[in-house]
């Protein structure tokens, strides 16, 4: 076990367990009562997470507890997310996973019980739910998105476990290198390393999953004894919504007063350049385009947070449907119908001139003339990392201010790009707008 494990050797009873379970005759309410009691404690070596009102607790713990006292004062503000809630019970807390149906539909219920405070009573709605001891001390996670929400909520030292080495952040990446964090296995190379978990285990493990309705991976792990919660933030339809998940790792850490405070503050650059772009008289047309499976095939965003993004930044996405679905695939032929109505292409695609497009590429005037830009311009290609896939929708004032800085460079004339860099296709290096 590495230095920085949350429990010493032997390993303890796990800070998780699943309702209606039975181990060795012991009832429920005794199996989470003894689960609770083990998380307790944690590692000396980590600093504790500091309660929200600094009264009765060790290490996050309640010494003495009062029936009836609200211990969770600051609550989660949320205002766009739909895809998860959070209700709050004086010592316990409710976090309900509720993707739309036609994003994979499902549900999990997971209930945050203080420790130190009694077992909830788990009937009703609650029956079959996940239990987990809160505030946890350390989390793992299998993409990027989570670990990039743990860095903005300053819980960066309680990191134990990332997705793979493909990191950009510099201090996650710093982690990695020194052995504080371990690789568990990235999402998208399919289920965890579940036996370093279990030598690690993390107060919590984050999973990303394409479903709820199959995630294995997310179900193996409670089976372990190991306390996880499913990422799914991608349900969401719009940057602001996306931005909402920082709440629900909050949760696990009570530091939801950390979330509303950096959501506020996110929330409140969005309106402001999203109220400078809508004065604008004129509303640049915008290709967001990426390489299909199939060749002379290409994704584009209909109902996607990407045409919203645009659309608030001023502009129009081509092929934008707030009726249709998340994305669809349209053909080179379908482009070549719109290619002189386009002002801008955008692509997350590292090398779009390795798919087989050229010509394609090439009759685009927007291409043509120096309008393809990259989201792509922090980026480590040496480690295969790259800030857009860790940082776009959890910082997402960032995204809209390169966005409107391109549509409207009149609104910021002196804005220096983040993300967005002049991007080549088939040889032809564009030119640049902005800074």
């Amino acid at each position: 076990m590495s230095a920085m494990t949350p429990y010493p050797d032997p390993a303890p009873a796990p800070c998780f367990t699943r309702a209606g379970s039975t181990t060795a005759g012991i009832g429920v309410a005794a199996v989470v009562l003894a689960a609770l009691a083990a998380c307790s404690s944690g590692d000396p070596g980590i600093p504790a997470v500091a309660s929200a009102d600094g009264v009765g607790r060790v290490a996050g713990c309640i010494e003495d507890f009062e029936p009836g006292r609200d211990y969770f004062p600051e609550k989660a503000q949320l205002r766009h997310a739909t895809g998860f809630s959070v209700t709050y019970h004086d010592h316990y807390k409710v976090l309900r996973i509720h993707p739309p149906s036609d994003q994979g539909g499902g549900g999990d219920v997971i209930v945050l019980s203080l420790c130190g405070t009694p077992a909830p009573n788990l009937m009703d709605d609650l029956e079959g739910a996940s239990i987990v001891s809160i505030p946890v001390q350390t989390a793992a996670a299998n993409e990027d998105l989570t670990l990039t929400r743990l860095r903005v909520l300053g819980l960066l030292e309680r990191v134990v476990g990332v997705g793979g080495r493909g990191i950009y952040d510099p201090g996650l990446r710093g982690r990695w290198e020194t052995g504080a964090a371990v690789e568990i296995g990235a999402s998208f190379h399919g289920p965890p390393r579940f036996e370093v978990l279990l030598e690690t285990r993390p107060g919590v493990t984050f999973l990303s999953t394409a479903s709820l309705e199959r995630a294995a991976p997310l179900r193996r792990a409670r089976e372990l004894g190991l306390a996880a919660a499913p990422s799914v933030s991608w349900v969401e339809p719009t940057l602001l919504a996306q931005a909402e998940w920082l709440q629900q790792v909050a949760v696990f850490f009570d530091a939801e007063a950390v979330a509303n405070g950096r959501l506020g503050s996110i929330r409140a650059r969005y309106d402001s350049l999203a109220s400078a772009a809508v004065l604008a008289e004129r509303r640049p047309t915008v290709l967001w385009i990426d390489p299909a499976q199939q060749g002379d095939r290409w994704i584009v965003p209909e109902a996607h947070w990407k045409a919203g993004a645009i659309a608030d930044a001023g502009g129009r996405s081509i092929f934008a449907d707030p009726d249709g679905r998340p994305t669809r695939e349209v053909t080179s032929e379908e482009i070549l119908t719109v290619a002189d109505s386009i002002d801008f292409v955008l692509t997350e695609s590292i090398a779009l001139d390795d798919e087989g497009s050229a010509g394609v590429l090439e009759s685009l005037p927007a291409i043509r003339e120096g309008r393809l830009f990259s989201v792509h311009r922090r980026a480590r290609p040496e480690h295969g990392a790259y800030d857009w896939y860790e940082s776009a929708v959890v910082e997402v004032d960032r995204v809209l201010e390169d966005l409107v800085a391109l549509l409207h460079p009149e609104v910021l004339a002196d804005h220096e790009f983040h993300h967005l860099r002049p991007a080549r296709a088939s040889g032809l290096e564009s030119g640049r707008r902005g800074r």
